[in-house]
């Protein structure tokens, strides 16, 4: 008989912990374990796959918006569910909603698991809630995890966990000669054109401001430079709008959200991760993943810096400082084939961290 996960998670849309969840989940064994979801936005970008995979995907009211509706339909889920749970595992960016970890621990949900995706709170006025909460998560779970090592002191202090990678699907992501003639050729660009790339929310996190101010900059001394942005949110038209503003429209690409990211990265000459914060971001393994050059902020965890791709800066840096390293970067020239098996290697890869996870879930805590 399968075991049945539910995970608790804000939304399942197309950020770094959905995508986290359903790389796992495409190769978990569906004999074993299922995986259900209850989230507090009605986003989910994934209800094919986890249908496909036997899922059920429940929503409740946002919080703490609905601070009150919020309370009473979770509480009446647990009611009627909690005992089809071998274990609970619930995503957090910060201990803000801590409401499922109690309700796991009074139905006596078996595996109560909390796993850190972030090293900082995205809201700043909620944070001392996320220090105080802080001092219970080890009373109200007994697993806890966190994608790397800064991540899991922001969520756990000085109290133990274990790094579970954000890890991609290598054979996915490794370079491809093909696609990225393909892309080229399907935007219309030059084989000599030097193509720069963000894949990320458009959201105050990823800095696209200082994307397109650095990028300007840049086209300014390399008129072959193109910049091409992967991704949707709030910031969206905002950033149009600058582009245009700035005169760079015939210059910058807004291609949406793709189901094809992986030929994107392989058409990159560069990829740029300015982030004000990061977790340790998928983006950047697929990346280096792909053997391409990526330049990045100091704000992005250098737990992500997997290869000899990442070169960091300081966010204070002058414009002209991320100018010349990209100028620099871009006589780099390296065998972007070699680096899916260095991501392979350092456990990276989707299917060692699956059957880690699997490990998790079905076997039993020790006493």
């Amino acid at each position: 008989m399968k075991k049945k996960v539910l995970h608790i998670i804000g939304g399942m849309g197309r950020g770094g912990a959905p995508i986290f969840i359903i790389n796992n989940l495409k190769y978990v064994d569906d004999t074993k374990l299922q995986f259900d979801f209850l989230c507090r936005k009605d986003n989910c970008a994934y209800d094919d796959i986890i249908k496909q995979h036997g899922g059920n995907i429940y929503i409740v009211p946002d919080f703490p918006r609905h601070l009150f509706s919020n309370f009473t339909q979770t509480l009446r889920f647990f009611r009627e569910h909690a005992s089809e749970y071998e274990a609970l595992h619930v995503h957090a960016n910060a201990l803000y909603y801590i409401l499922p970890l109690i309700l796991g621990k009074i139905y006596s949900i078996k595996k109560i698991i909390l796993h850190s995706h972030n090293t900082q709170s995205n809201i700043g006025v909620l944070q001392p809630l996320h220090y105080i909460n802080r001092l219970f998560v080890h009373a109200l779970s007994n697993v806890h995890l966190a994608c790397g090592q800064e991540a899991g002191k922001w969520m756990y202090c000085n109290k133990p966990f274990e790094v579970i990678n954000n890890a991609v699907d290598v054979d996915k992501f490794k370079y491809c000669g093909q696609s990225r003639e393909a892309i080229r050729k399907e935007l219309g660009l030059s084989k000599e054109a030097y193509l720069i790339g963000n894949v990320g929310r458009f959201e105050v996190a990823k800095n696209h401001t200082f994307i397109i101010d650095v990028f300007k900059n840049i086209h300014d001394v390399k008129p072959s430079a193109v910049l091409l942005l992967v991704g949707e949110g709030s910031l969206f038209e905002e950033m149009k709008e600058k582009v245009m503003l700035l005169g760079l429209t015939e210059f910058v690409y807004f291609l949406g959200l793709r189901s094809d990211v992986e030929r994107i990265y392989s058409a990159m000459d560069l990829f740029f991760l300015p982030s004000l914060f990061e977790g340790l971001p998928f983006v950047l393994v697929e990346a280096q993943c792909s053997g391409v050059n990526c330049l990045v902020s100091d704000a992005v965890t250098k737990e992500a810096f997997i290869t000899d791709l990442v070169t960091s800066m300081k966010l204070e840096d002058d414009i002209k400082e991320w100018v010349s390293a990209v100028d620099h970067l871009s006589t780099i020239q390296k065998d972007r084939s070699q680096y899916a098996e260095v991501i392979r290697q350092k456990h990276y890869d989707i299917g060692y961290t699956a059957a880690k996870l699997t490990e998790i879930y079905t076997k039993p805590l020790e006493p």
